[in-house]
């Protein structure tokens, strides 16, 4: 008998992006226990309107403005629980693709294998076919990517794109849902997995089956300066939650302002190539995004903390 499985969809400003994606799912997918949990993140031309038209089943809440991908997650995450009891949270963004009619069998396949295993995500391809993600490792102070792997075996990571991310219930109760310290966006995806790990359970990605991600128009749609702020935000929030003191001052105060001035220019595995690197025109600009990082960082990291994991509000009462 098929697991009950929750698909949580983020949708905002991308109505025929979304309309692709539902399509796929509901068109492709070789699955049928499942409930769509559309979240539309205040998006400006009523997304709700055309999803109640062509997909009548799926349950939509609409927030007035862009919450981020954390707080969004976490509604969708706290209705399905209430309303509809799963056994597995699907989190999807709204430019997924299928290409596997069997995916989520494939996924779901891996985590009965094992009551360790958590949270489970697939080989993510670009629209052509390349790879784009099959997950990474923590070491240390550095977030590493797998750029080379056997095609069809199992992948014990650290962490894997949040895009089309498999959690079982019981880590939901465990740990409660994304952290909202991340909003709006980028590495609570990643946060989420170590945690899942740091918790006892074990984080796979399945390479013998893919999902196309179209990559969202909603994050290139902030600014070079905005985005690159939200960057470094985050990216000392996430230091301070999973490193050691010595490794997070070295990524915080080191390898972030290398990061504010210099730019890959080449590919992933020449990184320790100092010709793989080139100046950035913004530099000056993206120190004083840093600097502002870092006050904020010093203000709020006490009051995001406080937010983490709010498993009363989301797990079934």
């Amino acid at each position: 008998m098929e697991k009950k499985v929750a698909i949580i969809i983020l949708t905002c400003n991308q109505k025929k992006m979304l309309e692709e994606t539902l399509e796929s799912l509901i068109k492709k997918m070789n699955y049928k226990n499942y409930k769509i949990f559309l979240v539309d993140n205040g998006s400006a031309d009523r997304h709700d309107l055309m999803v109640k038209k062509e997909f009548p089943k799926v349950d939509i809440t609409r927030n007035k403005e862009n919450l981020g991908f954390s707080k969004a997650n976490n509604i969708g995450i706290k209705k399905a629980s209430k309303y509809y009891d799963p056994e597995y949270f699907l989190l999807m963004n709204d430019d997924m693709e299928v290409s596997d009619k069997d995916f989520l069998k494939k996924m779901i396949k891996v985590a009965e294998q094992d009551s360790k295993i958590g949270v489970v995500g697939c080989q993510q391809i670009h629209p052509d076919g390349t790879m784009q993600d099959v997950g990474g490792y923590f070491r240390k102070w550095n977030l590493t990517k797998i750029l080379k792997f056997k095609q069809g075996e199992i992948l014990d990571v650290d962490l894997f794109m949040g895009s089309c991310m498999l959690i079982k219930k019981e880590v939901i109760k465990k740990i409660g849902g994304l952290d909202e310290g991340f909003t709006p966006f980028l590495l609570e995806d990643s946060d989420y997995c170590l945690t899942a790990k740091k918790a006892g359970y074990l984080v796979k990605v399945v390479t013998d089956t893919k999902i196309i991600h179209k990559k969202s128009k909603t994050v290139n749609s902030f600014t070079n300066s905005k985005h690159m702020f939200v960057r470094f935000k985050n990216d000392i929030y996430f230091s301070i939650k999973h490193m050691t003191l010595k490794y997070a001052l070295f990524r915080i105060f080191i390898y972030l302002p290398l990061v504010a001035v210099f730019r890959k220019k080449r590919d992933e595995e020449r990184l320790s190539n100092l010709r793989n690197f080139a100046f950035r025109k913004e530099a000056i600009n993206n120190i004083f995004l840093l600097i502002g990082a870092y006050f904020y960082s010093l203000t709020n990291t006490g009051k995001i903390k406080n937010k983490n994991y709010d498993k009363k509000n989301i797990k079934k009462n």
